[in-house]
């Protein structure tokens, strides 16, 4: 268990670690192309209210490697405390770290304001700034105005992130733990696997986050899912259930 949710885990990490042996980072919204348009779709995935929905639809995924329904449905209930403790963790981390996103110090600083001063209003006021910066800028698309209107926040961890990683890791401890075709376990990791990469990738692309925030909000994932699953091996939770 241990071996295989680090090594899904490393995958995730040589996002960042590609963007740093590159040396690339985001500056601004003057080279998109059509496949971050593809990206903003898959990052609304990860986003509220859309996120629900994803939720719901992973968690049918995983139904075919449990022997038993009753597996699954206290499967669901471990998925669900999962969501909860990791997006628990970002926001907190959030407000004690309170660190800018990328296209916020770019829209502060050719504002001439502080990015405290930013983040001093409340939600709505930044939604409106965000509005009036990008009111005239052609070379910035109406669906990432929008995007950004709606993640006014801090940026460290990744939220997006933590979510991704999260799934990625809920895949791979069940299937290794309990998944009973291999076929349909095989094609749940790497679908996840494939979603979660981009998800990270379109973080960065869109200028909403740094890739330290990607790597932090990996490790915390990985952090919270492997004494998750430790746990449910050592106590032997699904070989207890019995029931159809």
């Amino acid at each position: 268990m241990l071996r295989r949710m680090s090594l899904y885990t490393f995958l995730l990490c040589l996002v960042p670690f590609f963007t740093w042996i590159f040396s690339w980072q985001w500056q601004d919204d003057s080279h998109l192309t059509a496949f971050d348009y593809f990206l903003y779709w898959l990052t609304e995935t990860g986003s509220s209210p859309y996120a629900i929905i994803t939720c719901g639809v992973f968690a049918l995924c995983f139904l075919p490697i449990f022997s038993t329904r009753a597996k699954w449905i206290i499967a669901v209930i471990i998925m669900a405390i999962s969501m909860v403790m990791t997006q628990g963790i970002k926001t907190i981390a959030k407000s004690i770290f309170a660190e800018p996103r990328p296209y916020v110090t770019e829209l502060t600083d050719k504002n001439g304001v502080s990015t405290n001063y930013f983040y001093d209003q409340t939600r709505e006021q930044r939604a409106m700034i965000v509005s009036q910066f990008y009111a005239n800028n052609a070379d910035v698309p109406v669906w990432l105005v929008h995007h950004r209107k709606n993640e006014t926040g801090y940026s460290f961890p990744s939220g997006h992130t933590i979510f991704a990683v999260s799934w990625l890791l809920l895949a791979v401890g069940f299937t290794q733990m309990v998944g009973r075709c291999r076929t349909s376990s095989k094609i749940l990791v790497v679908g996840i696997l494939l979603w979660s990469v981009l998800m990270l990738v379109s973080r960065l692309r869109l200028g909403m986050h740094h890739p330290i925030d990607l790597l932090v909000s990996t490790l915390i994932a990985w952090l919270v899912h492997l004494p998750l699953f430790f746990y449910l091996e050592r106590k032997q939770i699904f070989s207890k259930i019995k029931l159809n």
